[in-house]
């Protein structure tokens, strides 16, 4: 059993901090979701991904570990689209890197691991761009968080990127607030979930080729001009996020999430704890594969970044632990309202 546990906490904020989108211009021309790993497989992906910048190759990680021995639900291509894209952007925002360097270097692992990845479920086919696929999204969601881990420790805050078909040079400069790459890991996190629960909110509009899509039963954040109790604020917040929960099984992430989070539990009046138990998340694999590389900050799950951005949207305080085992992944959370 691979298990590990890991802590993020989350200020109650209404405002946006040194993570705020800046390039969306550029995003159109340079998104690479982490999914094509030949030129063959481009077709298959054409349907949904967005142009991007022609990556190169090279890089090598260590053979993987047991693969997940049960089968898992399919996933929503469009969810699975919104997942790997607002991470991209997230870590386009947090400055980590120039996202041409990003590309080439997660294209070239992605290349690298593929033929040891395929062998851990042989004879399961995996098919390459099948991001609806549970297997192949594991492996492309932790290619994209391997990449940029291993790159923080030795992150520069002033870069050069080459953005458009011409290759145009920007210098970067990445935002003071964020100049200590410890801030890193957590400024991925919390962007990619304030991305991930305002598309689930308002709508993922994934191009002029496709319909906006929608995500019924996601719950609205509480208001901070509401009136409600203490304790009004925090049943409504669990009830919250068992609505994400479903939101994220329907979409086929997880095959089951139980939220419990009793009335108080001990704690104090302001706060409550929670337990979020998640069943064969589609990131199983790479949540266990990236603690033990060690590339565990940040972690690849998705839910967990989207609670907690419907909880500061709430004015609810929060941090978390997170177990990984071999058939899923605990939540532990604390609310503080």
């Amino acid at each position: 059993t691979i298990t590990t546990t890991t802590t993020r906490a989350v200020r109650a904020t209404d405002a946006d901090d040194a993570v705020v989108g800046r390039r969306q211009a550029l995003r159109a021309a340079s998104f690479a979701v982490a999914t094509v790993l030949t030129s063959s497989s481009s077709a298959a992906l054409a349907s949904y991904l967005p142009p991007s910048a022609a990556p190169t190759f090279g890089g090598a990680f260590p053979q993987p570990p047991e693969p997940v021995k049960f089968p898992r639900s399919k996933i929503s291509v469009p969810f699975a689209v919104l997942l790997l894209r607002s991470a991209y952007e997230a870590i386009d925002d947090a400055d980590v890197m120039a996202m041409d360097t990003f590309q080439a270097t997660s294209w070239k692992l992605r290349r690298n691991e593929w033929e040891a990845y395929k062998y851990l479920y042989d004879p399961i086919k995996i098919e390459q761009g099948a991001i609806g696929d549970p297997l192949y999204f594991d492996f492309v969601s932790f290619v994209q968080m391997a990449t940029i881990a291993r790159e923080i420790p030795k992150s520069s805050a002033v870069f050069e990127e080459k953005t458009g078909a011409e290759g145009t040079s920007t210098i970067i400069r990445r935002d003071a607030a964020l100049r200590d790459n410890a801030m890193l890991p957590e400024a991925i996190a919390q962007g990619c979930g304030r991305k991930i629960y305002a598309r689930l909110r308002d709508g993922f509009d994934r191009g002029e080729d496709f319909e906006v899509e929608t995500f019924a039963g996601v719950p609205p954040a509480i208001s901070t001009s509401t009136s409600m109790s203490t304790k009004e604020r925090l049943d409504v917040s669990v009830e919250g996020l068992r609505a994400l929960s479903k939101v994220f099984v329907d979409n086929g992430y997880a095959l089951k999430i139980v939220v419990d989070g009793g009335a108080g539990d001990g704690a104090a009046v302001n706060e409550r704890r929670v337990r979020v138990r998640v069943d064969g998340p589609a990131t199983l694999w790479g949540a266990r594969e990236l603690i033990s590389r060690g590339y565990n900050a940040p972690s690849n799950d998705y839910l967990a970044f989207t609670m907690s951005a419907f909880l500061e949207q709430s004015n609810v305080a929060s941090s978390y632990t997170e177990r990984v085992g071999d058939a899923g992944i605990d939540l532990n959370f604390t609310l503080t309202a």
